[in-house]
């Protein structure tokens, strides 16, 4: 059954799959294990709990985003893995000699009393829960999973195993909205009182998926009584959304960042679903992270209330779990671009260790705004040298060039800033902050955000698109002003390659396709039958030949799309319809840090891992759809995503229980 979202109809959907930030993404996804991570663990040092769950949940963000179905394969398979260490898979018990669907931890406790946490289930079900929803969503039954079982199985198995894991914990729920530590542990400090907010709506967040995933009711009550509870915790100062780790009065610098995006992807989720939140809660959150958390281009604060309450900034275990906080990015982009700096900053993705860290990347490459150009204003400006110019004044100027005033956007901007400066954005009567920058000792690039909220077209020259204005505040000093470059020119790829047309069945069919321009792009498949892989970084794409078959081909780049329609046919069948979508003949165009800290048991502390160009026709068939323009960047790697994104929120069905 379908059940409404009304959230989804009020907020503004980001642009999908930047392309550099999804090769980030891809570069660190096989850092650990050759992908594996940390499959063949158990829970005992609480290493599913804080580690592969996020690289689960990143592998079903990156599936979302992108539609490729290379992630959801890996989803499938490591899930398998975790349920495998479930306590009733392994044969253990617990401290009360209960073997239950869930998985005990050793590490926290004294004597290595074994108990297993609401905090841990709800964080390793989650994704079992999206994986389900994304196989629903992509009408993706059919699909072959690792071991020979099909997708629907793994799917209807993951949820079935997801209830079992949330009725593991049914004895400590509180009808008031929230989750108890079991009071027959008595080795435990806190046995018997009310988890902290974050443990609690970990299992909120599910309870929501679940409700999602099969339309039972209880799922979306408890989700309720768990967020109704949460908002009542919530302190509202100057629009800025602040709580306690364990509830109660604001006090003191509030919640770490780590354990605050628990909470705040819980609320994320809940608006999306129409539960208790609204887009007002949820602008009340990012304004809490662009008000407080956010320092400057290389820093953020390590808790919730900044620096003015009393936190400490740019404590290693905290500062990258700003990935986490990006649901928020639609409604601030500003939210994007100081998380997206400081990934910059401090993430090699080659050496990223940490599945909280892939996470963020994951984030990052799925929710990343729309490129827009910029321009400089008439005046305070040098003329340019080797594609540079200099401030001459105070407040000097730069312009966005934005094409849709509702959505945000963001500009990649060449700068060398000499000095503390912050960048604010007019809205006709008022400057507003969207960035702050610290002296960067040369030539770099910073991100500057265009917060539709602000919306004003100040000027534009007659080849430009509106101009959004920004302004640059710092201690100006004569003949050392901030410089700013040239806008990159963007250039749109064009797939010059020719795809196989025909084929026998049963052959392994495999095109390497290609493109100009492409020297850093994103391949993906719009359309393509059951089986059908490509490899996203190479576009070499791979399929056993079942019959005829209809693809569609998209090259993303950051100057934009192309894509390739095409019709595989098998000698002798009746080629009048096959399974993509596609006509057959034609081509046009268009367009870990491990660590952390103990702020109460099990949680994982800080840390996590417990320790264009002109279309021309090519010879390949097929339809080619360009896109490009604005000097700035592209938008989304595949037609379908939005689908895939909006179905796996959506979409309700119940599932058969035998």
């Amino acid at each position: 059954m379908i059940l409404p979202l009304p959230l989804l109809l009020l907020l503004p959907l980001p642009a999908l799959a930047d392309v550099p930030a999804l090769l980030a993404y891809e570069d660190a996804l096989d850092n650990v294990a050759d992908g594996d991570w940390y499959a063949g663990s158990d829970n005992s040092r609480a290493t599913l709990a804080w580690g592969q769950s996020y690289v689960m949940m990143s592998l079903a963000e990156a599936a979302r985003g992108t539609g490729d179905r290379r992630y959801l394969d890996r989803l499938l398979r490591l899930g398998d893995d975790v349920l495998a260490q479930r306590d009733d898979a392994r044969g253990v018990t617990d401290y009360r000699g209960v073997s239950a669907a869930c998985w005990q931890n050793t590490h926290y406790q004294p004597e290595e009393q074994p108990y297993c946490y609401v905090v841990h289930s709800g964080m390793i079900a989650l994704p079992l829960v999206e994986a389900a929803l994304l196989v629903d969503a992509w009408d993706a039954r059919d699909e072959l999973a690792w071991d020979g079982t099909t997708w629907g199985e793994k799917a209807d198995a993951f949820v079935a195993a997801a209830e079992e894991i949330a009725d593991a914990h049914a004895d400590q729920w509180n009808a008031a909205g929230y989750y108890v530590f079991r009071p027959d542990a008595a080795f435990l400090a806190y046995a018997g009182r009310d988890l902290p907010l974050n443990q609690s709506n970990a299992m909120g967040r599910l309870h929501v998926a679940l409700w999602q995933a099969t339309g039972d009711t209880a799922h979306r009550d408890k989700a309720t009584a768990l967020a109704t509870r949460f908002r009542g915790q919530l302190s509202s100062e100057g629009g800025d959304l602040l709580w306690n780790y364990w509830g109660g009065t604001y006090s003191g610098a509030g919640e770490d960042i780590s354990h605050a995006a628990i909470n705040v992807d819980f609320a994320a989720r809940c608006a999306e679903a129409g539960i208790v939140f609204d887009e007002d809660d949820l602008d009340g959150f990012a304004a809490t992270f662009v008000d407080r958390v956010y320092v400057d281009d290389d820093s953020l604060a390590d808790f919730i209330g900044g620096v003015s309450d009393g936190s400490t900034t740019d404590g290693s275990s905290y500062e990258v779990q700003a990935g986490r906080w990006l649901r928020l990015a639609a409604l601030r982009p500003t939210v994007y671009t100081a998380t997206r700096q400081v990934f910059d900053a401090q993430v090699e993705p080659g050496t990223v260790g940490s599945g909280s860290t892939l996470l963020g990347l994951a984030m990052l490459a799925t929710r990343a705004p729309a490129r827009c150009g910029h321009f400089p204003y008439y005046v305070d400006w040098t003329d340019p040298i080797d594609g540079w110019i200099q401030a001459t004044a105070y407040g000097a100027n730069v312009l966005a060039e934005v094409d849709a005033w509702d959505q945000p956007c963001m500009v990649r901007l060449p700068v060398d800033v000499p000095r503390a400066t912050t960048v604010q954005q007019w809205d006709g009567g008022a400057y507003h902050d969207v960035a702050r920058w610290s002296a960067s000792g040369g030539e770099t690039t910073r991100w500057v955000p265009y917060e539709p909220r602000w919306a004003h077209d100040y000027w534009a020259p007659e080849d430009r698109a509106g101009g959004a204005l920004f302004q640059f505040v710092d201690s100006f000093v004569s003949g050392d002003g901030i410089r700013v470059g040239a806008e990159e020119e963007a250039v749109a790829p064009v797939i010059t390659s020719t795809p196989p047309t025909s084929a026998e069945v049963g052959e392994a069919l495999a095109y390497a396709a290609e493109a100009t321009a492409a020297e850093v792009a994103w391949w993906s498949l719009e359309a393509a039958p059951t089986g059908a892989r490509i490899d996203a970084t190479t576009g070499v794409l791979t399929w056993t030949v079942a019959g005829d078959a209809d693809f569609v081909l998209v090259v993303t780049t950051d100057g934009g799309s192309d894509r390739q329609a095409w019709t595989v046919e098998v000698p002798g069948e009746d080629s009048g319809g096959a399974d993509g979508g596609g006509d057959s003949g034609t081509t046009d165009g268009g367009g870990g840090d491990s660590g952390g800290h103990d702020s109460g048991p099990a949680d994982g502390g800080g840390g996590d891992d417990g320790g264009g160009a002109d279309s021309g026709d090519t010879e390949a068939t097929g339809t080619r759809v360009k896109e490009g323009g604005c000097g700035c960047a592209a938008g989304p790697a595949s037609g379908m995503l939005w689908l895939a994104g909006i179905g796996a929120l959506a979409v309700r069905r119940r599932r058969a229980t035998g």
